[in-house]
């Protein structure tokens, strides 16, 4: 059985892939991913479900349990608050860090004024995401982490990377956003310059760059060579509809947040646009484990894809689309459940999350 190396980077758009010239060296096909932010859009590619989506966690099984029964050993690294385990990331993995630290709480007042839509924005304006960048360590220094921990493992070995670097600000220190600017971006994209429009996306555009630099480093120094899968959780925003960044309260159903990027390599699958739901069967099937009959996407070493759902839920509220590639359907402010062969979930069923992960994530954009 061969290795497989599964990298994913925060918000990468299909239509900036000209900025990764190592990954546009291979196939580059468009998928559609399944949510609009990051933890129920991975939540969704880990497990192949919908229902992933509305709860906002890995339903099970998991893409790791799966090759893991299939006698793989299961890597997982991914510095973001919103793949803890908490919410099942670390699920069929052998070694799994989320780089979670715990002793950067903000209080319980800031806790809770957040929860507000207008103090919400006053918080973004003291506490942007420039605040707590530097705090996480960097892309390369996972990566690093990451070849240590593969070359020591048993083969077969399954590596999930997810790459930080290219959200918003895109870097830390002189590499990112300006705070300043970020703000005004965020709060005011009508009043920026032709100049500040271009110095955003330079700086995204070099974020993509250094994940590109990344992501071959990691294959040219892990000690095999593996098969390669990449995608990334979402799009980014840059005042396509009036807006920058992704910003998931907006529960926006956008090309520029759904369309990303998927390279496959040394694994043959048809070319032609995709579901992200597809992934997990598709990397189970190469690796000749057996597919679970509850996961939803296609093996796409076997079918095509004609069609793909993406849910956009913001707490008590959710924006889906349906699309056949050329033509979307959209409904706003849906009551949205998924019946399943097992349960019923729906939209309201997100569990509670501890204060010291949500401040973390509020950080970044993510809580209410």
């Amino acid at each position: 059985m061969d290795d497989i190396v599964f990298v994913t980077a925060d918000s990468v758009r299909y239509d900036y892939m000209d900025a990764m010239e190592f990954l546009s060296s291979f196939d580059v096909q468009k998928g559609v991913t399944a949510a609009h932010y990051t933890r129920p859009s991975l939540a969704s590619i880990q497990a192949s479900s919908l229902s992933s989506v509305l709860t906002g966690r890995v339903e099970r099984p998991t893409l790791a349990e799966t090759l893991s029964e299939a006698g793989y050993t299961c890597l997982g690294l991914s510095p973001n608050p919103n793949t803890d385990g908490e919410f099942g990331f670390d699920a069929g993995f052998d070694r799994y860090d989320s780089f979670l630290e715990t002793g950067n709480r903000g209080s319980s007042l800031r806790q809770y004024l957040a929860r507000f839509d207008l103090l919400r924005r006053i918080y973004y304006k003291f506490y942007p995401p420039q605040a707590k960048s530097e705090d996480r360590p960097s892309d390369r220094e996972v990566v690093e982490q990451a070849i240590e921990w593969f070359n020591d493992a048993e083969s077969p070995r399954f590596l999930w990377i997810h790459l930080m670097e290219t959200h918003r600000p895109y870097g830390a220190g002189e590499e990112a956003v300006s705070k300043k600017l970020d703000q005004k971006a965020f709060f005011k994209p009508d009043k920026l310059t032709a100049a500040e429009r271009d110095e955003i996306e330079g700086k995204y555009r070099d974020s993509l760059r250094r994940a590109d630099e990344n992501v071959e480093h990691l294959l040219s120094e892990v000690d095999s060579d593996p098969a390669l899968v990449f995608t990334a959780d979402h799009g980014e925003g840059f005042n396509d509809n009036g807006y920058y960044f992704h910003q998931p309260q907006l529960r926006r159903v956008d090309d520029c947040l759904l369309d990303v990027p998927v390279v496959f390599d040394g694994i043959d699958v048809a070319d032609g646009p995709l579901s992200l739901l597809d992934l997990a069967p598709t990397i189970a099937a190469s690796a000749d484990a057996s597919v679970p009959d509850r996961w939803l996407g296609n093996n796409l070493l076997e079918t095509t894809t004609d069609s793909a759902v993406t849910i956009a839920p913001w707490h008590e509220q959710a924006t889906v689309a349906w699309q056949d590639f050329e033509n979307k359907l959209i409904s706003r402010d849906a009551d949205v459940t998924f019946e399943g062969s097992s349960r019923s979930t729906d939209a309201t069923d997100e569990q509670e999350v501890p204060e010291d992960l949500k401040e973390q994530m509020r950080d970044l954009g993510y809580v209410k």
